[in-house]
């Protein structure tokens, strides 16, 4: 057993050594969900250890990371940060799949919806991590469904891009921008795309 969110007990299956909650009906509905945030540090890129940049973030454990002022002129005390999960610069995306997104990615063979995204700045590895994580999701998706063949499945998948708040269908041969729609339907804004 275990709780998404709150204290709603939740009836967790093992998924090709990936624990996903089995659904137990009733979805999110009047319930808050945690939402699980995974860091990965980057490595130094070559450019930047040919200048002798010093490396301005430090993981201490699977949780913490500590950020260090790398300018002189605006020299700060040390911040400590913490997360559900911290990876290393030198993990492979095969375990930041494997401990970090694997369960939720998988949630989605329990008739979960399921979302992995990655932020951050230009050239911090965001479409390297990604690229990793969706190979290896649809790999575990397609063999979870060809070990139960009793059931039938539906797959729905969208990878999208927002730069610039300009929303892109990556999954798409032309290049054009997505709209995002409201609905008027519900009295809180819902935006879709």
């Amino acid at each position: 057993m275990g709780a998404i969110g709150g204290d709603a007990p939740v009836q967790w299956d093992k998924v090709d050594g990936a624990e996903v909650a089995n659904g137990g009906g009733g979805g999110a509905a009047g319930r808050l969900e945690k939402i699980l945030v995974s860091v990965r540090l980057r490595p130094l890129s070559d450019k930047e250890i040919s200048r002798g940049d010093p490396a301005e973030w430090e993981c201490i454990n699977d949780t913490t990371i500590i950020s260090r002022s790398t300018f002189p002129d605006r020299p700060t005390a040390p911040t400590a940060y913490s997360f559900d999960r911290v990876f290393r610069s030198d993990c492979t995306t095969k375990e930041v799949y494997e401990e970090g997104t694997k369960a939720v990615a998988l949630s989605v063979v329990s008739g979960i919806n399921s979302s992995v995204f990655a932020y951050g700045q230009t050239s911090s590895g965001k479409t390297y991590t990604m690229t990793g994580i969706t190979e290896y999701t649809a790999a575990d998706i397609y063999d979870y469904i060809a070990k139960h063949e009793e059931r039938a499945f539906v797959l729905k998948f969208s990878a999208i891009e927002i730069y610039n708040e300009v929303v892109r269908d990556l999954l798409s041969a032309e290049n054009t921008s997505l709209r995002l729609w409201d609905d008027a339907e519900v009295r809180a804004t819902n935006s879709y795309i």
